[in-house]
């Protein structure tokens, strides 16, 4: 890659810490959840479960880990599908910090088995209103909205709504006056984040990423318009019939929902037959979230057919699905190669250099070894943790666990490797992009 190029990236580019922060962060949420799981399996299952417990896991990995990489890849690509800075980037820094006190007092409360978790809860929802915000007014100033741009000013909205519907879920717990259908409302406010909020950002941010990592160009995009259609079609019916009609659909809307994933699979099958790279740990991690995605969704189906018994076990399998099987692997896929990419184009992309003393390679701030390590421990992680939650299996859940860590611990090695050269160079701390 020559400098001009990577220079006018860099124009439009966030201070390098406010992206890196994020993906740190994300990487300890990761590894914390990991670690919890394994330590708390007991507690996941059959008499032993328990509630908090697990409500806790939940929201450390669609929170901490999830939508903490996601706001950092927004962060990070707004120069490039927004066509315009982030706005406000002092006010998402700050917002950084107030995500994790709030994600860690919500959680602690939690799992200290205190009352008062409302407190952080409303920290955490002021610091993802302000990170809107930054994306609302950055979407307002972009000269234009490109296919993927609009999954995820949709998938922004979801997260909008999860965040109010969840705070009015948290005060009606012990009054019960908003929601004559409780666990409706709990189905809607799941599903806006899980399809709306995470799916979303994910299948948007595929056709552009995936295709870039692949080499790949395919023209055209009818699946993925037919799959968006499909998809906020069924998240729709989903949310409506959940919060207001006794969720006498549900068979319809899951049916919506499992053919928007046919489509959109059919659309990254395009991609990767016309990719022109061999498969690496990144194109490989993007597969196997393909199929844990397929998983989910037969999972739901299933459900919602009376097909697979509604218990907390066969339930705890259907949110794993989604969040470990299908979510997890794409985002590992994609941030091997966002941050190392990061790190060479802040550190070495402008430089001069000449023939004599060449920048070092991208490939060489990571390690493709440690990235198949993991990978292979991923597999198992997701197999044998789906087998333990469906048959209720306490051994089975325990090695799916432990598979599990082992990811999240090399993973955060491999982090911690590129993040060295930042640290090496004297750039971690830089609050301002080059120009």
């Amino acid at each position: 890659m020559s400098a001009a190029p990577a220079a006018l990236n860099l124009a439009k580019s966030p201070p390098l810490d406010l992206p890196m922060r994020h993906f740190a962060a994300a990487a300890v949420a990761f590894w914390v959840f990991a670690a919890a799981f394994a330590l708390g399996t007991d507690r996941l299952l059959g008499f032993g479960f328990q509630a908090k417990w697990s409500l806790g896991l939940v929201h450390i990995l669609t929170l901490g880990w999830i939508t903490m990489t996601i706001f950092g890849a927004i962060c990070q690509l707004s120069a490039v599908l927004w066509e315009t800075p982030l706005a406000w980037p002092d006010a998402a820094r700050w917002a950084w910090w107030a995500f994790i006190l709030g994600l860690s007092g919500f959680v602690g409360e939690l799992w200290l088995g205190g009352n008062r978790y409302w407190i952080a809860a409303v920290l955490l929802v002021g610091s993802v209103a302000v990170y809107l915000a930054c994306f609302a007014r950055t979407m307002i100033l972009a000269p234009r909205l490109d296919w993927t741009a609009r999954h995820l000013a949709v998938s922004i909205a979801c997260l909008a709504a999860v965040i109010a519907l969840g705070l009015m879920l948290a005060w009606d717990r012990e009054r019960g006056v908003l929601f004559h259908d409780p666990q409706g409302a709990l189905i809607a406010h799941i599903h806006l984040a899980l399809v709306g909020w995470v799916s979303l950002t994910i299948v948007g941010v595929s056709y552009r990423l995936v295709s870039m990592f692949a080499l790949a160009h395919v023209d055209s995009k009818t699946p993925g318009r037919l799959a968006l259609a499909l998809a906020l079609a069924g998240l729709a019916g989903l949310a409506l019939d959940g919060l207001f009609f006794g969720r006498r659909l549900l068979p319809l809307w899951a049916c919506l929902l499992a053919s928007a994933y046919a489509s959109y699979a059919w659309q990254m099958r395009h991609i990767f037959s016309a990719r022109n790279r061999r498969i690496d740990p990144a194109l490989a991690y993007t597969l196997l979230a393909l199929a844990g995605g397929a998983v989910w969704a037969a999972l739901g189906v299933g459900l919602a057919f009376g097909l697979l018994r509604d218990d907390t076990s066969v339930l705890a399998a259907y949110i794993y699905a989604a969040l470990v099987g299908w979510a997890t692997p794409f985002i590992l896929g994609q941030v091997h190669k966002i941050t190392p990419f990061l790190v060479w184009l802040h550190l070495f992309a402008s430089r001069p250099w000449t023939a004599k003393s060449p920048p070092p390679k991208m490939t060489e701030l990571a390690s493709e070894k440690l990235a198949w390590a993991e990978f292979s421990a991923m597999i198992p992680a997701i197999a044998l943790g789906l087998a333990g939650l469906l048959r209720e299996s306490q051994p089975l859940l325990r090695a799916g666990s432990l598979f599990l860590l082992a990811t999240a611990t090399l993973y955060a090695a491999g982090t911690g490797l590129t993040l060295s050269f930042l640290v090496r160079e004297g750039a971690w701390t830089q609050t301002s992009a080059p120009r």
